[in-house]
């Protein structure tokens, strides 16, 4: 890991801001959705990006009872059930 160059505080809510540079390098915006993880020394945030439940593929994903999956994948469930 490496640093980003700034030094953020937290406010009294919790927040913090992400610096303009930093959201420009990964595509961030406004309403993006963003993954929080926990190390043993630190914390990490990532950009979240749906993936299917089942191969973990990005492609022609589709929202099914809350889980994200695939249309590869619900053929081969299709073809499982007959």
């Amino acid at each position: 890991m490496k640093p980003a160059g700034c030094l953020c505080k937290i406010d009294t809510l919790g927040r913090i801001v992400i610096p303009a540079n930093v959201r420009k390098k990964y595509e961030l915006s406004s309403g993006d959705s963003i993954e929080i993880f926990t190390q043993e020394d630190g914390i990490v945030l990532k950009k979240y990006n749906p993936a299917c439940i089942f191969c973990g593929g990005m492609e022609e994903i589709t929202n099914f009872n809350g889980k994200v999956i695939c249309k590869k994948c619900v053929e081969r469930l299709a073809e499982a059930v007959k």
